[in-house]
């Protein structure tokens, strides 16, 4: 609930804030897809990531400054050096702000606010408590299409089943390699 109050106040401000300055709507849809990707638990076991993320920022941008909200959906499966693998499906929130170079050149930095991951095999079973960073760059190889390159340091500090919640503190370090179509308006 706390969250939900805070985007809102959040969206409310921006809105505000960009009409006084005259900034236009940004609406950036991307998809992308891990590569050597890897996660640490702590207390023993590490493993691999794979997999993909699609996702949207949504914001204003005004003299090439961009601010606002990401919001993402992460197909992941977990690859642990011994063991099976587990498939989750992560989501997270963040707050964005970045800057669109007149050269085609974009780069950007997000403080992931809300993250959590599901199980998809058992949905009772939850990786919450979640927070991190990004940055990424990004080059415009026509107006309406980057291609993005992001860093993420991401972590879970707890995990949820149907009968308990335990500390599980996990830290993922991210590669995510994708396109997207900022738009404007």
């Amino acid at each position: 609930m706390k969250k939900s109050f805070l985007l809102l106040l959040a969206m409310i401000s921006l809105s505000y804030y960009a009409g006084n300055a005259h900034a236009g709507f940004l609406l950036e849809p991307y998809a992308g897809m891990q590569f050597n990707s890897t996660y640490d638990v702590d207390g023993g076991g590490d493993g691999n990531i794979t997999g993909t993320a699609v996702g949207a920022r949504v914001g204003f941008q005004n003299l090439g400054l961009m601010l606002g909200i990401d919001g993402r959906r992460s197909s992941w499966t977990l690859e642990p050096k011994t063991g099976s693998d587990s498939d989750y499906t992560f989501t997270q929130l963040s707050f964005f702000v970045g800057y669109d170079f007149p050269m085609m050149l974009r780069v950007w930095g997000e403080y992931v606010f809300s993250m959590s991951g599901e199980d998809d095999d058992n949905s009772s079973n939850k990786l919450i408590g979640g927070s991190g960073t990004v940055l990424g760059i990004g080059y415009k190889v026509v107006p309406f299409v980057s291609l993005n390159f992001e860093i993420s340091n991401l972590a879970t500090d707890e995990f949820e089943n149907a009968t308990s919640t335990t500390s599980n503190d996990i830290s993922y370090t991210s590669y995510l390699l994708g396109i997207s179509f900022p738009i404007s308006l």
